[in-house]
């Protein structure tokens, strides 16, 4: 076996990129104590395990026995300790976050190549993208969150090489499935929209929007499953790499089809950004298979693909997780719907308020990914302090970013609607609610920071608990009954919106806050062990 440390961080602290070729290259996958596994914690004390641990092989256990396992290490989480978490989850966070940046610019060069075309074009596109949103992208982001829980805690305590590759292709499977009640929708996606009572116009455009655009919804899932392996692994600089190329040919594909003269008009745009996801899984693949992440693949297995018991093990911390996810991002859509119904510049400032809180959420969320990924790396690897110490670090960065992001948004109040519109009503209204936002950042940071932990710890069905009653039963009520009875308006939507998410986010960091550590590593020992059970003993390689 590995030398294992007496609850060392044994966990990646960056990419892994710019380890030697011999490390990336290598068939097997980077057991616990590889190169780019260094401490974060270089005060504990080393335990030695086996005499192995310079020569590792595929039957090398990457889990220590249960006999040697630290899971009885009570030691307190030292300022140094916590430090050094804080260094390693930054360096995990950024390229993440980086990444999603430069995804965002697939959808905003979409909405620029269609915003001279007409008003009628343009409002197509943005209801296509907001029903796509809620009915199809929300769900696959969601389902693919189990690979969060699963692929982290398989990287360092799965004995199977190549564990990873086959959740991988059961993330993939359940994706295709997913795809099929998708297309229904899509596909009818004029008919959804005039019963719920959209202009004839836009409704038939948007619907044959619909169905070119769900052209690239496979890939794009699949791609979003093949960044979640690579995630598991540290390698977070591929989503950054793959994102940059994707947008410069996204803008290419832009031009040549809405505006060049192989225009196909507004239908040039789904057209575009459909080719463009098809690239994604072909441009991560490609990293995968000549720069960094192919030793866990393994190749691909029918067997293991479709294993019935697998797939259970993927829906039973899939759907939970598609309703963690889908609650927080529908409650926003219902909200965008109920701004419409106060008029429109009540719904324009709510489209600049929600858009200024989606870029500053970037920042928490490559956060909340670097935080499932370490502490699910921890837990597998059967260090229970450690992950204590990432969620620590986790909620310290949180509080960070969601200062800067508080200090910022309310120092802008004022000016920040002027970048967006030129109607002086709509930038009072702006400035009106930018406080509120403001505040929201805060919470919204620590619900992200928050959800990461959770889906490290592979216990998603938390959050879907807290978020399902903060929204619904407590949040969207108050909400509508602040805008629309004591006549608040758009403040009043924002008021129940904050109310909720600090009421999620403080829940769900109490819930957190009395964790067992030891038990959630005995569970995720016990999840990676139910991953084998029913294989032939020559499917995995266990060292006797």
């Amino acid at each position: 076996m590995p030398h294992h440390a007496d609850e060392t961080p044994l966990l990646p602290d960056g990419d892994s990129s710019n380890h030697p070729p011999s490390t990336r290259a290598s068939t097997r996958p980077r057991p616990v104590t590889a190169p780019h596994f260094h401490p974060a914690a270089p005060e504990l004390e080393h335990e030695d395990f086996s005499d192995d641990e310079d020569n590792p092989t595929e039957s090398t256990s990457l889990l220590p026995s249960p006999a040697t396992a630290s899971l009885t290490s009570d030691g307190p989480i030292t300022l140094p300790i916590l430090k050094a978490e804080i260094f390693a989850l930054f360096k995990l966070s950024w390229p993440v976050s980086l990444g999603y940046i430069i995804s965002t610019s697939l959808g905003l060069t979409q909405i620029f190549a269609v915003g001279h075309l007409g008003t009628t074009e343009l409002a197509a596109v943005a209801l296509t993208t907001m029903l796509c949103n809620v009915t199809g992208y929300s769900l696959g982001i969601g389902m693919a969150n189990a690979l969060d829980s699963l692929c982290p805690q398989a990287y360092t305590g799965d004995k199977d090489p190549h564990a990873l590759g086959k959740h991988l292709q059961r993330g993939i499977v359940v994706m295709a499935a997913l795809c099929v009640p998708i297309a229904v929708l899509w596909f009818n996606a004029e008919k959804l929209l005039l019963l719920m009572g959209q202009n004839e116009e836009v409704a038939a455009l948007s619907g044959q929007l619909a169905r070119w655009a769900f052209i690239g919804c496979f890939p794009f899932m699949v791609n979003d499953c093949m960044k979640r392996y690579l995630q598991a692994q540290g390698i977070m600089k591929a989503t950054m790499v793959t994102a940059l190329i994707a947008s410069l040919i996204n803008m290419v594909l832009q031009y040549t089809l809405v505006w060049s003269r192989f225009s196909l008009g507004v239908m040039g745009a789904p057209i575009a950004t459909s080719i463009t996801y098809w690239t994604l899984p072909f441009l991560t693949g490609c990293y995968i298979k000549y720069i960094d992440g192919g030793a866990a693949w393994g190749g691909l297995s029918a067997r293991d693909a479709f294993s019935i018991p697998h797939l259970r093990q993927f829906l039973a911390l899939g759907l939970p997780s598609v309703i963690m996810t889908c609650s927080e991002w529908w409650a926003f859509e219902i909200v965008a719907l109920a701004a419409g119904w106060l008029g429109n510049n009540e719904l324009a400032a709510q489209t600049i308020a929600l858009n200024t809180c989606s870029m500053t959420y970037v920042l928490p969320m490559g956060l909340s990914i670097a935080a499932s990924t370490r502490i699910g790396n921890a837990l597998g690897a059967v260090a229970p302090r450690t992950a204590k110490a990432g969620a620590m670090a986790c909620v310290v960065l949180s509080v960070m970013l969601a200062t800067v992001n508080f200090t910022a948004i309310f120092a802008v109040r004022n000016q920040w609607g002027w970048v967006w519109s030129s109607d002086p009503e709509v930038v009072k209204l702006v400035a009106s609610i930018l406080p509120l936002a403001a505040v929201f950042q805060v919470s919204d940071a620590l619900g992200a920071a928050s959800g990461g932990i959770l889906r490290g710890c592979g216990r998603p069905e938390i959050g879907a608990y807290i978020n399902l009653a903060g929204y619904y039963i407590i949040g969207l009520p108050i909400s509508f009954i602040a805008a629309f009875k004591f006549d608040l308006d758009i403040a009043g939507l924002w008021l129940g919106l904050t109310v909720a998410i600090i009421l999620v986010s403080a829940t769900t960091l109490f819930i957190i806050s009395r964790l067992d550590w030891k038990v959630e590593a005995a569970r995720a020992g016990k999840r990676i062990q139910s991953s084998h059970v029913g294989e032939p003993a020559a499917a995995v390689a266990v060292e006797e």
